[in-house]
């Protein structure tokens, strides 16, 4: 059984901070991720930049060496992000990094592009979000995002749900859903596909295990049930038997969608 619900953004928020000083041992993912989305940016010349949900600076390292003249702001609502990215970035002129809540905070410019990558799945009203993000690209410009969608780490939802286990889920939704978004949002044109990503792991234990390192755990927040310790024995056990190979090593898929949209005007 899933269980869905809006997690709590004060919790978000500490959960990240925490997991910062880790994160980057747990992240080999959201590299894998990040590389397509500046591969996406590198064909296009912003004179400024803000990317959504930073964090330790995984992708903002790369947009900051691709654009070097450009302004760039790089956010993340954890502090704890926040400051280990300052320390890759430190800001200057052109380069500032901030504490800022994308979702639920005004922003008094537009950007030539707006980035994300494995940021927008934490929304709690994504169709909101998308009318609020035309209203920050300039007339010109454009907005490239990579977002976890409907089938991400299906193989330890398919464990949980062979075995009978509750697991608590983010409310993903599907690529197509998505791309209708930004379009009903204004944008023009707008392209979306979708990739996996399969990171191998030595065991179950260590995929849950980098899900968890990166502050991504969704026990204690608000209508998330917990999860037994038999439940999550089996739930394992399940992963290992179904997936596992000759090594014992097990994949762990990582389903995502990405959305490249023009501010409307060409």
């Amino acid at each position: 059984m899933r269980s869905v619900f809006t997690p709590d953004r004060e919790l978000v928020a500490s959960r990240f901070s925490a997991a910062a000083g880790v994160y980057d041992r747990y992240a080999e993912h959201h590299r894998l991720i990040a590389s397509e989305v500046l591969d996406i940016a590198a064909g296009f010349h912003p004179d400024s930049l803000l990317e959504l949900g930073c964090g330790t600076g995984i992708l903002s390292l790369g947009l900051h060496d691709s654009f070097p003249d450009a302004l760039k702001v790089f956010t993340d609502i954890a502090p704890g992000m926040v400051d280990i990215c300052r320390t890759k970035i430190p800001d200057s002129d052109l380069a500032r990094c901030r504490v800022w809540d994308f979702e639920n905070s005004h922003c008094d410019r537009q950007y030539g592009l707006v980035a994300s990558s494995c940021a927008l799945q934490w929304l709690s009203n994504p169709a909101s979000f998308a009318r609020k993000l035309s209203s920050l690209i300039t007339p010109r410009g454009v907005t490239v995002h990579a977002i976890p969608v409907r089938g991400m780490l299906g193989e330890l939802e398919e464990s949980f749900s062979e075995t009978g286990g509750s697991w608590n889920s983010l409310n993903y939704l599907s690529g197509t859903a998505w791309d209708k978004l930004f379009i009903e949002s204004g944008f023009s044109p707008v392209r979306g596909y979708s990739l996996d990503f399969t990171v191998h792991y030595p065991s179950p234990v260590d995929a849950l295990r980098a899900v968890r390192g990166i502050g991504a755990s969704l026990s204690g927040h608000s209508g998330a049930p917990a999860v037994s310790p038999g439940a999550l024995r089996k739930a394992l056990d399940f992963y290992q038997s179904e997936f596992g190979d000759n090594s014992g090593s097990v994949p762990a898929t990582y389903r995502v969608h990405f959305v490249v949209a023009s501010g409307g005007i060409t």
